[in-house]
């Protein structure tokens, strides 16, 4: 064995030489996934001519080429509380090609007989990515793990590099303290080994809600892309695969209601697609504004069904347009009985209007005997198969006439009286979900999206509209107030009120804060108990009387604002995106695998209560990949930036793995194939966030034990009160704090003993 350990400290050497020759050792400028500062880390358990099997906690980022340790360590040893899961790596360097490789956890039992079942345990292999375009100067060209693929075959492994699996055991809720053994059994043809683990269980449960906040975005068009799902059964049955890839990992999704939205049945609106006008208009209180801003798709406006019989028909109407000579259309479509499209019973003309109100009419003739309902579209500008055109029109006093002069279209003034219009709210799907999602997987948050709230970011924004009333008019109000009454009054009801989140406006610069507010102060006069949101990344005017969670970009914190806050009972949350870059913790592939975790033990510190992170499965960017063509996370692990004004073909990098916590399936979605029905594959940031967001249990388990202190617990408490408050080894601030992940789990296990000594497990608590 001697004779290894020595050419495991020449590989050691060897490896540094050719970072420095790399031109990557610059001291404390470069990430060190190495921990050279600190010797290494993990502990030898075997090493000969097959291979070299070594174990690290469940906390590194092991490269391809990291050294086998000097250390020895003949058993895995792990500690976890009930209802936490915990990993270690076990590293396997094989000397020679290994054929028909395996890898299986044996249950856990104790010395009473209780056991952990193997069926608790999870391997995966960890996969690699090559990063060809370091995030920053703070990070390197290289392979870098990061996707974690379940291992459930036997493998060929191949020599002179490491393949780590990493190894999670779930210690159940109910699970006996404790001390637990069990083995690791690793094989090859002609090779075999079994590694002890032992499984210390602490005397406490973690909570099925996790304290910590979050919301972690998800877009389910980027879903159905890569695993080529067509069919919506089929979309539905993976969003609730990724819903619990979620679950496990203890985040919580923007939108657990993707399938079940509160759904609207409005009536006494007989237009939609435009707006109500009282400043434009050719008669009585309003027109009808339709615009269509798009370049690639045409904005219209229709009605309601109108029923008709065999009768010649005319159809009259005022127009005035945004431009002198701009064309506009206006078609009539044509249904049956069963109000179904006869697709080839259209009557649609061009027209020319002007910047005055002009009249115009439409002969539709005498409709064909199967004719039962007419629906009028109106076309602000030329509608054509591309949508090039933008442009705006009014529209007013429309009529549609039979042989007798009879107007079938009352509705055609667009008078409206608000005191007929209803709102009538159906909570039946949106309930079933929030059931499952929010009672039972226990996500403690949700991005509760309301009709007629404007939208924007510092790039562009667009104001709210509700059944054509636009933001600001007395009809928006009075609409809105009905609508959102009933929203918070439900929620109440259910038990989930304080939960959702109104996130409707992201980022906005100074510029657009009044705006914001607006918006704010319209959810807060008539709903005052729901929760409304805001991401800034600017300083910007007070808006905390009417924002209840204030989310700000990690490197532009603001401590006092975050102090006011938790004095008046509000929250202050942070988000990682495409920045920070280093020194700041960040969300990279490429920088500290200690970042994610460290995120939420620096919350901790600074009293915020939630985390955020915009997409977990940003795989493409439309700016940066060729039309028609999707990005492989698998082989490319840059984010580069989309949308923003971004012309199509510009490669603008955010980052490695910005946006992009778990991996699809289908490692090759540009080649077709059967749909993929499968949940997300999980990376390795993403289980070590896991591992802060269930350390901040621990440090909550343990403040509330100290609250509740008495007798001769009180000077125990004295003591443990010192730990919740993290000292410099650990973090001093958001850009300088330990790179080390042995540092956490020390401290950790103090949490860990303090809350054990305080009781915190027992029933009482």
């Amino acid at each position: 064995m001697l004779i290894f350990k020595n050419l495991n400290i020449l590989c050691f050497v060897l490896s540094l030489v050719a970072y420095s020759s790399s031109g990557l050792a610059q001291e404390n400028t470069l990430v060190d996934p190495y921990h050279r500062d600190v010797g290494g880390y993990g502990y030898l358990i075997e090493n000969n001519e097959q291979c070299a099997v070594w174990w690290a906690e469940g906390a590194y980022k092991v490269m391809r080429n990291t050294p086998v340790p000097d250390q020895d360590g003949d058993t895995i040893k792990i500690w976890s509380a009930k209802n936490e899961y915990e990993s270690f790596l076990v590293v396997i360097k094989p000397n020679q090609r290994l054929e028909n490789f395996r890898l299986t956890v044996s249950s856990l039992t104790n010395e009473d007989g209780s056991r952990v079942e193997a069926e608790q345990a999870s391997i995966r292999k960890v996969d690699y990515v090559k990063v060809t375009k370091p995030t920053d100067d703070y990070s390197f060209k290289g392979w870098w793990p990061d996707p974690l693929p379940l291992y459930d075959e036997p493998a060929i492994l191949f020599g002179a590099e490491n393949q780590p699996f990493w190894v999670t055991i779930k210690t159940p809720e109910g699970t006996p303290a404790g001390t637990y053994h069990g083995s690791l059994h690793l094989g090859a043809e002609g090779w075999n080994l079994s590694i002890p683990i032992q499984l210390n269980v602490w005397d406490f449960t973690l909570p099925k809600v996790t304290s910590m906040r979050s919301g972690f975005g998800l877009n389910m068009n980027t879903v159905n892309e890569y695993h080529q799902l067509t069919n919506p059964a089929d979309s539905k049955q993976v969003f609730d695969r990724y819903m619990q890839a979620f679950k496990n990992y203890k985040v919580a999704p923007y939108n657990p209601f993707e399938f079940a939205p509160i759904r609207e049945s409005i009536s006494g609106v007989f237009w939609q697609g435009g707006f109500y006008d009282s400043q434009e208009k050719q008669a009585g209180k309003y027109a009808f504004k339709v615009e269509d801003e798009n370049r690639s798709e045409d904005t219209y406006a229709e009605s309601d069904f109108i029923e008709v019989n065999r009768d010649k028909y005319d159809l009259s109407w005022w127009t005035k347009t945004q431009e002198e000579e701009q064309q506009f259309c206006v078609k009539v479509a044509c249904y049956n009985a069963e109000k179904k499209l006869l697709v080839y019973e259209n009557r649609m003309e061009v027209f020319t209007g002007n910047e005055a109100w002009k009249a115009y009419s439409l002969n539709l003739g005498k409709l064909a005997d199967e004719i039962r309902y007419v629906k009028v579209f109106l076309y602000p500008v030329f509608h054509s198969y591309t949508g090039e055109h933008t442009g705006v029109s009014w529209f007013d006093e429309v009529t549609l006439k039979d042989e007798t002069q009879k107007n079938q279209l009352t509705a055609g003034n667009f008078e409206v009286d608000l005191d007929q219009i209803n709102i009538e709210l159906d909570f039946s799907d949106f309930d079933r979900a929030g059931e499952r999602y929010l009672d039972d997987f226990g996500f403690n948050g949700f991005r509760l999206a309301l009709k007629g709230m404007g939208s924007g970011t510092y790039y562009d924004r667009t104001p709210g509209v509700f059944e054509g009333f636009e933001q600001g008019t007395e009809e928006y109000e009075k609409l809105m107030q009905r609508y959102l009454v009933q929203i918070e009054q439900h929620l109440e009801e259910k038990g989930w009120l304080g939960k959702e989140y109104i996130y409707w406006f992201d980022e906005p610069n100074a510029k657009d804060y009044p705006f914001v507010r607006e918006g704010n102060e319209t959810i807060k006069k008539y709903a005052p108990k729901l929760t409304t949101f805001l991401t800034e990344h600017v300083e910007g005017q007070d808006l905390s009387d009417v924002t209840d969670i204030s989310c700000t970009i990690w490197h532009k914190l603001d401590h006092e604002k975050a102090r006011k806050l938790n004095e008046r009972g509000l929250e202050y949350w942070t988000y990682l995106c495409c920045w920070p870059k280093s020194p700041w913790i960040s969300e990279f592939i490429d920088h500290d695998a200690v970042n994610l975790r460290m995120w939420v033990w620096a919350s901790w510190k600074f009293q915020f209560k939630g985390i955020l992170i915009w997409s977990t499965n940003y795989w493409n960017s439309r700016s940066a990949s060729p039309k028609d063509y999707l990005q492989n996370p698998w082989e490319e692990p840059m984010s580069f930036v989309t949308g923003y004004g971004w012309p199509q073909g510009k490669q603008t990098i955010w980052g490695n793995g910005d946006g992009r916590f778990f991996y699809p399936p289908n490692k090759q979605p540009n080649e077709k194939s059967k749909p993929w029905i499968a949940g997300p594959i999980p990376s390795l940031r993403l289980e070590i966030l896991r591992d802060g967001l269930e350390d901040y249990d621990y440090l909550i388990l343990l403040q509330n034990a100290i609250k509740k202190a008495s007798g001769k617990d009180k000077e125990l408490a004295k003591e443990a009160a010192q730990l919740l408050t993290l000292p410099a080894s650990i973090i001093t601030d958001e850009q300088t704090y330990s790179k080390n992940p042995k540092d956490m789990l020390t401290y950790r296990k103090k949490l860990a003993q303090y809350i054990e000594l305080l009781g915190a497990g027992s029933e009482k608590w």
